[in-house]
């Protein structure tokens, strides 16, 4: 079995930090998954197309796979009410530009 690695965006970490503290656990465990599961969320489309929705709860963690690289990159976590809106606005940035 392959173990990928999980790599977080910094809107991603403040996101989590943000978060109740009876949701963090939940929120880390779902994302602990997808390094042995990756293709575990569902496939995006339009806009969003490439990446995948994992869900928590009432929450989405928007993510992609770096398959080549054994990579999870974890760009946004949110209520589902709004979180597909609010990340297609900043999916245009890249942010793993500092990595």
């Amino acid at each position: 079995m392959i173990i990928y690695r999980l790599l977080y965006s910094e809107t991603c970490r403040n996101q989590i930090k943000k978060l109740h503290p009876t949701l963090k656990p939940v929120i880390r465990s779902r994302i602990d998954k997808l390094k042995n599961e990756p293709f575990s969320g569902k496939p995006l489309e339009r806009e969003l197309s490439g990446y995948r929705s994992f869900r928590a709860k009432r929450f989405r963690i928007i993510y992609k796979v770096k398959e080549l690289d054994q990579v999870v990159e974890i760009h946004y976590v949110g209520h589902r009410k709004d979180v597909y809106e609010l990340f297609a606005e900043k999916a245009g940035r890249s942010f793993f530009e500092d990595l």
